[in-house]
């Protein structure tokens, strides 16, 4: 069996000039998906829930598959508070953001992924899909693994969802996972 790629500036195509045996041909297909995605940088916006601890298995198994660096993201929301000029608000952010950096690195520990896979731990400050999207764009992420809280009714009008902004707003695709659905890793 001979099997060639040829790319044009149009279409990447793959031709095969024998038919080959069914299994043969699922392992060459599992084999060329790599080749064909270029998925080098994965990010995954972590808020500490149990739902977003299955965004983290999601992505270790695709960071091992397409040999990607994992980009973990808590994005640490304002405080609303009467006047915002007050100094220990600033000292709240920073306890905040510290703290988070620390709760990401234990994620990491407790995911069981090699050390070279993570290519950093980054905690923001604001409105979360605003952050997602902007570190998407800053790191040059070529996926977004976030999980959905399925958020329904009046609670969803009200709060919003996340999950939904970023697909809206991201430069580059975004797998949602749903908290109950079937596994596919």
């Amino acid at each position: 069996m001979k099997t060639t790629l040829s790319k044009t500036k149009r279409a990447t195509s793959l031709k095969v000039s024998e038919p080959a045996p069914r299994r043969a041909k699922a392992t060459k297909v599992i084999e060329l998906v790599p080749a064909l995605l270029k998925i080098k940088c994965i990010l995954v916006p972590i808020d500490f829930s149990e739902t977003s601890k299955k965004a983290v298995v999601y992505a270790v198994r695709m960071a091992e598959q397409f040999g990607s660096k994992i980009v973990f993201l808590n994005v640490v929301e304002p405080v609303a508070t009467a006047d915002f000029g007050y100094p220990p608000l600033m000292l709240e952010t920073d306890k905040a953001k510290s703290a988070a950096k620390t709760r990401l690195e234990t994620v990491c520990r407790e995911a069981g992924m090699s050390p070279k896979m993570l290519d950093r731990v980054v905690v923001r400050y604001g409105t979360p899909y605003v952050e997602i999207t902007d570190a998407a764009r800053h790191l040059k992420a070529d996926l977004i693994i976030l999980t959905t809280h399925g958020y329904t009714g009046l609670k969803r009008v009200f709060m919003g969802s996340t999950a939904e902004r970023v697909v809206r707003h991201a430069p580059c695709p975004v797998l949602t996972v749903r908290e109950r659905e079937h596994e596919l890793v």
